[in-house]
């Protein structure tokens, strides 16, 4: 085996190589192009409640998210349900659900989800500082959403992401669609994929 190693040419020892670094990066390939993840990113369309005139009393709120998808696999990609959750400081403020939903091949989707609340009480050092961040001119909020493959019933891990999103210092949408970091065991890959394989 030694000799018939030595009697190749370097170029057919490179095309050998070649070969079976294509078969080791097969499955990797395949995953990227037949289970990549859509890419979401949100956007805060509206929002009530989080600037009241009482500072103690508690928030009735209501946000208007749309969350943003784009699929660059070759297959739709779809959500049976997900739920949405509005947070300050750690402190949840809303919560919605998503509808069920479908991105096709290489397409985009844009998805509204209402998150709402009664009677949220936040301690008086939170209030605080969200008061003084509104006077600043901008509140930053976290968006985290859970999204359910639609048709896994399988117990598989759904599809978490995490958002920041602003408000401007009246509690008005000032921010453009900003990206989610996307976490879970299908999603892994789509974050440092090349980017001739995301297009």
């Amino acid at each position: 085996m030694a000799q018939r190693w030595r009697k190749m040419r370097p170029s057919e020892i490179q095309k050998i190589l070649y070969a079976l670094l294509a078969l080791a990066l097969a499955p990797f390939v395949y995953y990227l192009l037949v289970h990549l993840p859509p890419k979401f990113s949100v956007q805060l369309t509206g929002i009530q409640g989080l600037d009241t005139a009482a500072p103690a009393a508690a928030l009735s709120t209501i946000f208007n998210i749309t969350l943003h998808a784009s699929n660059k696999r070759g297959g739709a990609a779809c959500y049976r349900h997900g739920e949405a959750v509005v947070r300050y400081s750690g402190f949840t403020l809303a919560w919605g659900r998503t509808r069920t939903f479908c991105v096709g091949a290489k397409g985009t989707r844009d998805v509204p989800i209402v998150a709402w609340a009664d009677g949220v009480g936040l301690p008086k050092l939170i209030r605080d500082r969200m008061a003084a961040e509104r006077r600043a001119g901008t509140v930053e909020l976290e968006v985290d959403v859970k999204l359910f493959a639609e048709g896994d019933n399988s117990g598989a891990e759904p599809t978490w992401m995490w958002c920041k999103v602003a408000t401007g210092g009246k509690a008005e949408p000032a921010s453009d669609a900003t990206p989610c970091s996307v976490f879970g065991s299908r999603i892994w890959a789509s974050d440092f994929a090349p980017a001739w394989m995301l297009v």
